[in-house]
């Protein structure tokens, strides 16, 4: 990625960072990826789907209700109300065996608020080397570079508030209204998220001015069992001067996680650059 991209795709933040300040509904829809079907950031609770069935002290949990920590502890509810300011696109690769087994990622790429364009990684490449669908089909199945692709996950990040009436651990009732949070929306729980908020856009509205109710729904495949977000629609909102100031911070953060990115990038490039110099190297030597 030349400074060119790079700063095209922070001119791209500026322009949605913008048009959220000035509420600009037609600048949203295009921005935030309504129209394109387009790691934890610190200090920001991560809502997601809870799977385990009890906690550490032992207390029943219901799995397939939503999960998020605030101030140190899970929370657990049923369905929530999230209001989503930002959503981005961001590709990673899991690696199990990392951290002595606790697993961790092996690559993550740039956060883009739309799918145009190249999404710089950690490891020197494109997307973690994720290939298009035309590019797999070219690839027999067994080929590192098709396993690699099929490995990779697109997530669909989503930045905002949420609000709910939630559990602890220990069953005692807690509310919360308008927490900034984070969701990463991947897998099986990308499509619904993704096909929600394009039917936003065809009825002509804007995502971050809506209050979105999430609950989940159990499907079983062989002897998986998952959940998936159900999303509805459940009232229209304007944006106040603390969502614009939320905004910033948001904006913020994913400069930090991008700025890291592009980081790691530029530093696994040298190391890929070395690499092909050696082998060049080795080429000559073996032919003279």
């Amino acid at each position: 990625m030349d400074g060119t991209q790079i700063q095209e795709m922070y001119s791209e933040m500026d322009a949605l960072v913008a048009a959220l300040q000035n509420d600009n509904t037609e600048e949203l829809k295009k921005l935030t990826g309504q129209g394109e079907g387009g790691g934890d950031r610190v200090g920001l609770p991560r809502l997601g789907i809870n799977y385990d069935q009890e906690t550490e002290d032992g207390n029943p949990l219901v799995r397939g209700h939503w999960k998020i920590m605030v101030d140190g502890e899970f929370l657990y509810a049923p369905e929530v109300k999230i209001q989503s300011l930002m959503r981005m696109f961001e590709y990673s690769m899991w690696d199990a065996e990392a951290n002595e087994g606790r697993g961790g990622f092996s690559c993550k790429s740039v956060q883009k608020p739309s799918f145009g364009g190249t999404f710089p990684d950690t490891e020197g490449g494109n997307k973690c080397g994720r290939l298009t669908r035309d590019e797999e089909e070219k690839l027999n199945d067994q080929d590192p570079a098709y396993l690699k692709s099929r490995a990779v996950i697109c997530n669909q990040v989503i930045y905002g508030t949420i609000s709910g009436t939630f559990k602890d651990g220990a069953g005692k009732e807690v509310k919360i209204d308008k927490k900034p949070m984070i969701a990463y929306f991947k897998k099986s729980g990308f499509k619904p998220i993704a096909d929600f908020i394009s039917g936003l856009g065809r009825q002509d509205k804007v995502m971050a001015h809506c209050e979105i109710t999430l609950r989940t729904h159990k499907n079983k495949k062989g002897s998986v069992t998952y959940w998936t977000p159900v999303p509805t629609l459940s009232g229209t909102v304007g944006l106040s001067e603390d969502d614009k100031h939320l905004v910033v911070k948001f904006d913020q953060t994913i400069r930090a996680h991008n700025d890291s990115v592009l980081r790691e990038f530029k530093e696994a490039q040298k190391l890929l650059l070395s690499e092909d110099d050696s082998d060049l190297a080795s080429d000559f030597a073996n032919a003279s």
